[in-house]
């Protein structure tokens, strides 16, 4: 059994205890002459005090948090820490809940009258930046043949007992076994590139295996871990217990995120990797699956794009990583809207006084949102995706760069059977169903008149996911998957009214709302309005598109 020792905190240089019981521990000197009195530009990690992660600037991918100071913009505490740090400091606050989110808390995100950790590192201080900024020092893990020393990222947060969705996976599918479900479980087939030309997946019947789409990608050869920890080690992640976690039934510290640097995650697949290959459960408690679920690391790192298209040739479209053998409007889509949305604004604005966006920013800005809905997964074996179908109404591939995966899917036709609730965006689109049980129709009788398919995706393969089905994934090796949601001309409208609403929202409150002939109109006619107006510029939008594919 495998033996855990957990790392001992950085150490702390200074500790000052402020007024109202707020606790400032300074684990990195700042210049001792920059004192903030308007602002304070720095990168944050909050925490609850089990350790448990909600909030990370670098997590997530941002820029550095700016907090004004003296204008009730952040929670007191907060504000009584910073003023206490000069520029370059790196410290952790301990705020007490009264000078935090108080009685009420955040719903499923910090409890009520539950005490605040944020660990920041002051990057500007009313103006002036910092000169240069030093690296966060790596935490290095004992490598004891039968010993687990857990990095300090890790140790913080309160153990968990292990998942019954992890130790499923350990007494069934690791040691062999067929679980009931998938006794009777139908295959999924397995297609090559040249039999599609544009297909759209909306028209598929029943999800697929694409052999051979990622043949041509520089990344099929060269990301493994080694090369990730090389070439990203140093970005910042969020790690989660399981994926995905359901924002409306759940509440964050009961499936707890933590946050790290990739090569510091990199480094404990490793060591689980050499510690405990087969997965045992008795090993889970030591050994808990963490999982790297949906980095968005093209929209954040667009060098990281030309490894995901054929030929590794530069390209604005992400649609480029299926080379045209599936139809992908995505970017068509954005840009689309995007123009939209310019002619109604130029339409709405007093005459001369329309500014068009600078075009080279307005370009980046569109080629991000389209590889925003690409992302990266990196996993474990063992590390678990739940049972759920994606939000927006969006397909979905996923295809494995390293590694193999299992998924288990069931048609849109048979949520019904699959007790679900209420996921995100207000559909019915989560499940506490596990494939893996082996009472799984005693807990959940229904599922007995689900159809069920089974695939193992092998390294190189791509899995096809129609809108709305439904999938349950579960890592089988270390595993490197790239995945996209995608719109078809089948779905495009999932995607339209989305971005239409929003526009439409946007038009009747910040310019319907203040002409004067309108100002005294019920909500109901102002949205009306505005709804019309998007809705009939649309339809000018995608006739003229049909026009131009006809020639």
């Amino acid at each position: 059994m495998v033996q855990m020792v957990a790392a001992p905190p950085p150490a702390v240089q200074r500790r000052l205890e402020l007024s109202h019981g707020v606790v400032v521990s300074v684990l990195q000197e700042g210049d001792e002459r920059h004192f903030p009195q308007k602002s304070v530009a720095a990168h944050v990690v909050g925490r609850l005090p089990s350790g448990c992660v909600f909030e990370s600037t670098e997590g997530k991918g941002q820029p550095p948090m700016t907090m004004l100071l003296g204008k009730n913009a952040i929670i007191p505490g907060m504000e009584l820490g910073l003023k206490s740090l000069s520029l370059g400091s790196v410290a952790e606050i301990h705020i007490p809940a009264e000078l935090g989110y108080g009685d009420k808390g955040v719903p499923h995100i910090v409890p009520p009258s539950s005490d605040l950790l944020f660990e920041v590192h002051v990057l500007e201080v009313d103006g002036t930046p910092l000169a240069t900024r030093s690296q966060r020092p790596k935490e290095v893990a004992d490598t004891k043949a039968d010993c687990l020393q857990q990095p300090w990222w890790l140790a913080r947060v309160a153990p968990m007992p292990p998942s019954e969705y992890y130790l499923n996976f350990c007494r069934e599918t690791a040691r062999g076994r067929v679980p009931p479900m998938l006794q009777s479980a139908r295959s999924v087939a397995r297609r090559r590139c040249s039999e599609m030309d544009r297909f759209d997946v909306g028209t598929a019947e029943e999800p697929f295996i694409v052999v051979d789409m990622q043949e041509d990608w520089p990344a099929r050869d060269t990301w493994d871990l080694s090369w990730l920890t090389a070439k990203l080690g140093h970005t910042r992640q969020l790690v989660k217990w399981l994926g995905p976690i359901f924002t409306r039934q759940e509440n964050l510290w009961e499936a707890p995120v933590f946050e790290t640097s990739l090569g510091e995650y990199t480094e404990y697949i490793r060591d689980l990797e050499r510690l405990d290959p087969d997965s045992t459960d008795e090993n889970a408690p030591s050994c808990p699956r963490l999982y790297l679920n949906g980095w968005p690391a093209f929209a954040q790192l667009p060098w990281l794009r030309n490894f995901v298209v054929p030929g590794g040739e530069g390209v604005a479209d992400a649609a480029a990583s299926a080379d045209m053998v599936i139809e992908d409007l995505n970017s068509l889509l954005i840009r689309e809207s995007e123009a939209l949305r310019e002619s109604l604004l130029e339409g709405l604005t007093a005459r001369g006084s329309y500014q068009p966006p600078d075009p080279e920013e307005q370009k980046e800005k569109l080629q991000n949102e389209d590889w925003d809905l690409t992302k990266i997964f990196i996993s474990p074996k063992g590390a678990i995706t739940r049972l759920h179908y994606d939000n927006g109404g969006a397909h979905a591939w996923l295809s494995q760069i390293q590694g193999r995966k299992m998924f288990v899917c069931f048609p849109p036709s048979d949520g019904e059977h699959l007790h679900p609730f209420e996921g995100d965006e207000g559909l019915m689109n989560g499940s506490w169903l596990d494939p893996l049980d082996p009472d799984v129709f005693q807990k959940w009788p229904d599922s007995r008149r689900a159809t069920v398919y089974m695939a193992v995706v092998e390294q190189g393969e791509t899995i096809v996911a129609p809108k709305g089905w439904w999938h349950y994934a579960v890592s089988l090796d270390t595993s490197v998957t790239i995945m996209r949601n995608f719109y078809s001309t089948s779905n495009q409208w999932d995607l339209i009214q989305r971005k239409d609403g929003g526009l439409a929202n946007a038009i009747a409150t910040h310019v319907l709302r203040k002409q004067p002939k309108l100002k005294n109109q019920p909500d109901s006619v102002i949205n009306d309005i505005a709804n019309k107006t998007v809705h009939k510029l649309r339809e000018t939008f995608i006739e003229n598109r049909r026009k131009v594919a006809q020639q």
